[in-house]
């Protein structure tokens, strides 16, 4: 049986994270400057090596510059933990521009995504970590869709997982 602090912990996390996406600031940025911040803050990191692949110039796309932060530090974060254990953590940041979209992608050298967990990966309340919430991919989830994207991935076992990204351009 789950300990009540635990479960309340997780019930205003949950609440905290709905919070969150409840509250917008749309705007029209470069999707890269949010890209390079990240970059930049893992450039320092220890834990494992940020690649990044962007197209050139700006790409201009209109939702939340913070929530979209979120998104790609999450999506960034759970690459390094994913490599946990494994020696040297490769992450890849890949930009493909096409027909009005931007492709994000980020690719890790994990373990990759079991079978049986790939139908809940996006639910709330789901981990694979003995001390994740399960909000993280939930909420990366909510923040593409409210953005007019999607969110998916491809894995395989033992080599890594790719979590892709896609966002309207805007005009």
């Amino acid at each position: 049986m789950l300990n009540r602090s635990i479960i309340y912990q997780k019930l205003h996390l949950i609440f905290h994270s709905l919070q969150i996406l409840a509250i917008t600031n749309i705007e029209t940025f470069d999707i890269n400057e949010v890209i390079r911040s990240l970059d930049n803050l893992y450039k320092t990191s220890h834990e494992g090596e940020l690649k990044l692949k962007t197209v050139p110039g700006k790409v201009m796309v209109r939702a939340d510059k913070t929530q979209m932060n979120r998104l790609f530090t999450n999506l960034i974060q759970n690459a390094i933990e994913a490599c946990n254990g494994k020696g040297k953590c490769d992450i890849e940041l890949n930009e493909v521009r096409t027909d009005g979209v931007i492709q994000i992608s980020i690719k890790d050298n994990g373990e990759g995504i079991p079978q049986e967990m790939h139908s809940k990966i996006f639910i709330p309340n789901f981990t694979t970590k003995s001390s994740g919430t399960g909000l993280g991919l939930a909420m990366c989830k909510g923040i593409a869709e409210q953005a007019g994207g999607r969110i998916w991935f491809e894995t395989k076992t033992g080599e890594g997982s790719t979590f892709y990204v896609e966002l309207p351009v805007a005009n």
